[in-house]
């Protein structure tokens, strides 16, 4: 493909219960500050011609170091009061992939992610054999308590006296933050990659859809990239983010109609609650969502805009 094909980068925040009554001005413009950051991490790498794996790892690193959002510096804690983190990415134009889980110590789990997808002997490593590689492989590492964070810990203890004498998770009063992106570069070529630290008050342990290939990221030149936030378990059971491309590839849907099913009529369906974004070969995008709010952007040659609830905040 020649390189005067247009790129297009969308990223999200997390979807969730986000009330308009509850969030001050104050913290919306820090976390639209930050939305704006993210995508002007990986506008600049698109804009220069670099790839779509590139664009989406610096725009989902930028969000992780923001403490606004369920990944990196700002994740949940999780029952026994520790961080555990989860990040994927996929390339599309060879399926290559890396996915990590339950890591306590990589600074930035997406650029370990991204470490991964380059070595085709391994997608996914989990907990501290995860740490030890990450380590040796030169990733920045820090102690759990960095990621320590006066909100989360707040959420938590709500969360704890909310299922006191529960083993499971009540996802009705969790929110969810979880970040993503997904690209298409000047080359035709598209990526994702998504970050969490998981459901507040989660089991040690537990994993979600954002370290599972085709269940939380996935990407295909054939058809689309796509990013998901939400009730992992439910994107886990759907497997949401291959549902998207393969619905485009076998059914023949367009990218905005195999989006809408997999959020609103399957995961939808079964109870789930979250949203996806989604950039389709030909450039176009969609970020559909069924929770109270998404925090969400999108970024291409020609403009760029971020968005809380239905109505544009940018």
């Amino acid at each position: 493909m020649s390189r005067k094909q247009k790129f297009s980068l969308c990223i999200h925040g997390g979807a969730g219960v986000i009330s308009q009554d509850e969030l001050s001005d104050k913290e919306k413009n820090l976390i639209v500050n930050d939305l704006r950051k993210s995508l002007a991490a990986g506008e600049k790498v698109l804009a220069n011609g670099g790839s779509a794996v590139e664009a989406v790892c610096a725009a989902v690193e930028s969000l992780e170091n923001s403490e606004h959002f369920n990944a990196g510096k700002g994740a949940v804690y999780a029952r026994g009061g520790k961080h555990f983190l989860e990040a994927s990415v996929m390339e599309g134009a060879n399926l290559q992939a890396g996915a990590v889980a339950n890591s306590e110590r990589v600074k930035n789990p997406v650029l370990f992610a991204k470490e991964l997808l380059a070595n085709k002997d391994v997608v996914m490593m989990s907990g501290t054999n995860a740490d030890a590689l990450a380590e040796k492989l030169g990733c920045e590492m820090v102690d759990n308590n960095y990621f320590d964070n006066d909100f989360r810990k707040k959420q938590w203890e709500q969360a704890k006296k909310l299922s006191e004498d529960a083993i499971f998770l009540d996802h009705s009063n969790l929110k969810m933050g979880t970040v993503g992106a997904v690209a298409i570069d000047m080359d035709g070529n598209v990526a994702s990659a998504t970050s969490t630290g998981g459901m507040t008050n989660k089991l040690d342990g537990r994993v979600g859809d954002t370290a599972i290939i085709g269940c939380g990221t996935y990407a295909n030149n054939k058809t689309c990239a796509v990013s998901c936030t939400g009730i992992g378990e439910f994107f886990i059971r759907a497997t949401v983010a291959s549902l998207v491309s393969n619905l485009m590839e076998f059914g023949k849907l367009s990218l905005e109609e195999a989006s809408r099913i997999a959020i609103h009529e399957h995961q939808g369906k079964m109870g789930g609650e979250g949203g996806l974004i989604a950039v389709g070969s030909d450039g176009k995008f969609t970020m559909p969502y069924n929770s109270g709010g998404m925090y969400r952007g999108f970024v291409t040659n020609e403009e760029k805009k971020v968005f809380i609830w239905d109505e544009e905040e940018l």
